[in-house]
C-alpha cells in the first residue's frame, strides 16, 4: 500500500477500506487501533501524509492516491479538522465514495470559525491552554514545556490549515453523511450542525455520545458502531 497509508497488520485485501483523517495534531493511526472492532466488515486505513501543506494541496493528492490504490467500496472518516479534509476529499472523489462520517465538525460552510482563527494565531503558552481546555492535549504534554516545544509546532500548523480554508459552494455529494459529536463539545453545537444538510443525499444522520470533543477516547464504540452500519450498508454490487 502507498506510504500515505496505514493498516492494522494482517488486514485482508477484500475488505472495504475506511479512510481515517485525525484532528489538528493528531495521529490517524490511533484510529487503526479499533479495527478489532470492525473486523470483517471495513478495513482501518490511516491517512499519513508525509509532510504538512496546505489544505487545499493536501485534499487535492490524498484523493488523486485514493482514485489510485481504490480496489472496491471504501468509507471516509475524519474528526475536527479530519473531517473538513475528508468532506474536500470526498467532493473530489465524486461518487466513489459510498458515506462520509464526519465527527466534531461544525458544517463546512462555516469554516473557519472565529475560535479556530484566533487559536491558529496564539503560540507557546497560550496555544498550550486553548487546544488543552477541550482536551486537545495529554495532560503529561499540558505538564512538560519540552514536549510542548516539540508537538505545538504541528498543532499550530493544522490549525493555520482551518484558518486558511476557504468553503466553496458545490453540488451536494450524491450518498450519505453520518455526524458523530460528544453531547458536551463546546466546539460544536447542534445548530451549527444545520447546513450539513446541504451537503449530501438526503438529512444526515445525528450521532451523539457522552462526552466532549474528544467523546471517542472514553467511548471509541460511538465511531465504531457508525462506521460498521455505513460498511454493511454498502451496495453488495461494489463490493
Amino acid at each position: 500500500m502507498d506510504s500515505w497509508f496505514e493498516t492494522a497488520r494482517a488486514v485482508p485485501s477484500g475488505w472495504p477500506r475506511t479512510y481515517c483523517f485525525a484532528h489538528a495534531g493528531g495521529r490517524a493511526q490511533a484510529f487503526v487501533e479499533w479495527q478489532e472492532a470492525l473486523a470483517g466488515v471495513t478495513a482501518l486505513v490511516a491517512v499519513t501524509p508525509p509532510e504538512r501543506t496546505g489544505i487545499e494541496t493536501l485534499c487535492d493528492q490524498v484523493a488523486e492516491r485514493i482514485a489510485a490504490h481504490r480496489t472496491g467500496p471504501f468509507l471516509l472518516f475524519g474528526h475536527s479538522l479530519g473531517a473538513l479534509i475528508a468532506f474536500e476529499v470526498a467532493r473530489r472523489l465524486g461518487d466513489r465514495p459510498a458515506h462520509l462520517i464526519a465527527s466534531g465538525c461544525v458544517a463546512p460552510a462555516l469554516h473557519p470559525t472565529p475560535r479556530m482563527v484566533e487559536v491558529a494565531g496564539l503560540d507557546g503558552h497560550r496555544l498550550t491552554d486553548a487546544v488543552a481546555l477541550y482536551g486537545g492535549l495529554r495532560p503529561e504534554i499540558v505538564a512538560d514545556p519540552e514536549l510542548q516545544e516539540f508537538i505545538l509546532p504541528d498543532v499550530r500548523a493544522d490549525f493555520e490549515r482551518v484558518a486558511e480554508y476557504r468553503y466553496r459552494p458545490a453540488p451536494a455529494l450524491p450518498f450519505g453523511i453520518s455526524l458523530v459529536n460528544g453531547v458536551d463539545d463546546p466546539l460544536v453545537r447542534p445548530d451549527d450542525l444545520a447546513d450539513w444538510s446541504r451537503e449530501g443525499v438526503g438529512e444526515p444522520e445525528r450521532h451523539w455520545s457522552e462526552g466532549g470533543h474528544f467523546y471517542f477516547e472514553h467511548h471509541p464504540e460511538a465511531v465504531t458502531d457508525v462506521i460498521r452500519r455505513a460498511a454493511e450498508a454498502l451496495p453488495v454490487e461494489l463490493i
